[in-house]
């Protein structure tokens, strides 16, 4: 009976000690996860919150409406037109031309910059500009974050009024940033991928229809030929703005992928995939 037990434990230890080296074996076996090097972020950096919690909202209608009713306290709004609504760049210049006006008029101009604290807006420039006169050009204060009004009033020989007309003009903070995401990691070519584009930045990102691919060659990403139609840009996205669109990949192998987008001439982003 003893040499019955005896042979019992000793069958148990070489079938645990089997079990543990076949294990051992598959485990050595299995083929470890390769990561790629993607040289590319998918977000271009951190969210500046101090930019984007105080920036001009030079699209909403109230922040809109609030320098209107400040701007025509004084003046008869229905006797003025807007005529220019824009984003600028400190340095540009806008141009005041009398080309327009009679032999004897002038233009009467007045650079104002919205003090938004306190409700006001502040003059910074006062100018004739007579008919004979060369074109006069105001160039935008080197200052991010401000919303100006330029205030252009045709006046005749007589010092009657002819014509009024106010511009907008807005110099946001020049922060770019953006954010690129698709819907799944991992596809078959049959599918379809949800690519979107998110802007985190203060002012506005163009894109559009069409995507730009690099391929994984095994040393280095290169772009793929991808018959689609060209990126085109065609939309306009504001702070928190998304944009997303499918993409057929009937056209790809399997490999590993990555969509990029463009944000300026230095500063790019993209999202890596992989075909099954």
């Amino acid at each position: 009976m003893k040499k019955i037990i005896l042979f019992a434990l000793f069958a148990l230890f070489v079938t645990g000690c089997n079990s543990g080296t076949a294990g051992t074996d598959h485990v050595e076996k299995e083929e470890k996860e390769i990561t790629i090097p993607n040289d590319l972020p998918q977000q271009l950096k951190e969210i500046d919150k101090s930019k984007v919690n105080t920036a001009i909202q030079f699209e909403s209608k109230s922040f809109l409406d609030l320098m209107d009713s400040v701007f025509f306290e004084n003046r008869d709004q229905e006797g003025y037109q807007r005529t220019t609504h824009r984003v600028y760049k400190a340095g540009d210049q806008f141009e005041i031309d009398p080309d327009g006006l009679s032999p004897t008029a002038r233009y009467e101009v007045e650079f104002l910059k919205f003090n938004y604290e306190e409700r006001k807006f502040e003059t910074i420039i006062e100018k004739t500009v007579e008919r004979q006169d060369p074109s006069y050009f105001i160039t935008i204060p080197d200052e991010e974050n401000v919303a100006y009004y330029i205030e252009q009033v045709a006046i005749g020989e007589n010092d009657e009024i002819r014509k009024q007309e106010y511009h907008q003009i807005f110099v946001p903070y020049n922060e770019i940033n953006a954010r690129i995401d698709l819907d799944k990691t991992h596809y078959y070519p049959e599918e379809k991928m949800t690519v979107t584009l998110t802007n985190l930045g203060t002012i506005e990102l163009g894109t559009g229809y069409g995507v730009i691919l690099d391929k994984w060659n095994g040393e280095n990403w290169e772009q793929f030929e991808f018959e689609q139609m060209a990126p085109a840009i065609g939309i306009l996205l504001r702070n928190e703005g998304t944009f997303s669109q499918d993409v057929e990949l009937s056209q790809l192998e399997k490999g590993t992928y990555r969509v990029i987008q463009t944000l300026t001439e230095d500063d790019r982003i993209s999202a890596s995939f992989t075909i099954e």
